[in-house]
């Protein structure tokens, strides 16, 4: 058997076994480098009348608070009439317009979430793994909102090109982070799979695995399970092929 035949047969085996690696889903521990992100991307979807819309907010707490300096007796034989009249007619306009309602609304942690959801458009969840002790270690998402890390919300800082990033700060050797993003409007129109980035002090770049993104060659195999059984019984018949070529010379010898 010649030498270009066994380099062939070689290659095609070692070809064939890695491909049918991947399909098991042992891909992720092939050579994996000292900083890892394993990432599932989700449509988040929402009703397109969801939200609380200031305005209506704003009107209705003036004319409650208006009605109930009416009502209210102790109110009314403090003030005298014309203060009332100014404080309905200036005061409360002044405090209850949309922009200060607004501002209100998103100074409360709990109702300002209620107010993004209408803007999220999709979620990000998976582990952040670190073989190494490493520092400063950022996640670059574009169109990010709003990110938890361990179950924790933390804040999303803008980089100096614009780019959207989670701080993780420094990660010790075998450390795990579980990490929890929402993203907006404006990250529908990325590829995600090419402008998530993850890396660390020194220059250190990780390596992002991302599941659940469209439009890649070969995203038909992840929902039609036949299409990897196809694939996988083609990756099995070279590998069976590779490998009986290699042997065959030696038991015709033998």
């Amino acid at each position: 058997m010649r030498f270009w035949q066994i380099l062939f047969s070689l290659g095609l085996t070692l070809a064939a076994g890695l491909g049918l690696a991947v399909l098991a889903g042992q891909g992720p521990v092939l050579a994996p480098p000292a900083l890892q992100a394993e990432l599932v991307v989700q449509d988040f979807l929402v009703p397109s009348d969801f939200g609380l819309n200031p305005t209506r907010v704003a009107g209705f707490m003036a004319d409650e608070l208006a009605q109930r300096l009416e009502n209210d007796v102790a109110i009314r034989m403090t003030l005298k009439s014309d203060v009332i009249k100014k404080v309905k007619d200036i005061v409360l306009p002044r405090l209850m317009n949309v922009v200060a309602v607004q501002a209100m609304m998103h100074e409360i942690p709990e109702l300002s979430a209620i107010l993004d959801i209408g803007n999220f458009r999709r979620t990000i969840r998976g582990t952040l793994r670190s073989s190494a002790d490493t520092q400063d270690v950022a996640l670059t998402v574009p169109g990010a909102l709003l990110a938890e890390v361990d179950g924790e919300k933390v804040r999303i800082t803008t980089t100096s090109t614009g780019l959207k990033a989670l701080e993780l700060g420094a990660m010790a050797a075998g450390q795990v982070r579980q990490v929890t993003l929402w993203l907006g409007e404006s990250a529908m129109e990325e590829d995600l799979g090419r402008t998530i980035r993850l890396g660390a002090a020194g220059g250190m770049r990780g390596r992002v695995l991302l599941w659940g993104d469209r439009g890649w060659f070969g995203a038909d195999m992840e929902p039609l399970r036949w299409s990897r059984w196809l694939i996988g019984a083609l990756l099995s018949g070279v590998l069976i092929f590779g490998l009986a070529s290699l042997l065959l010379p030696f038991l015709r010898r033998s």
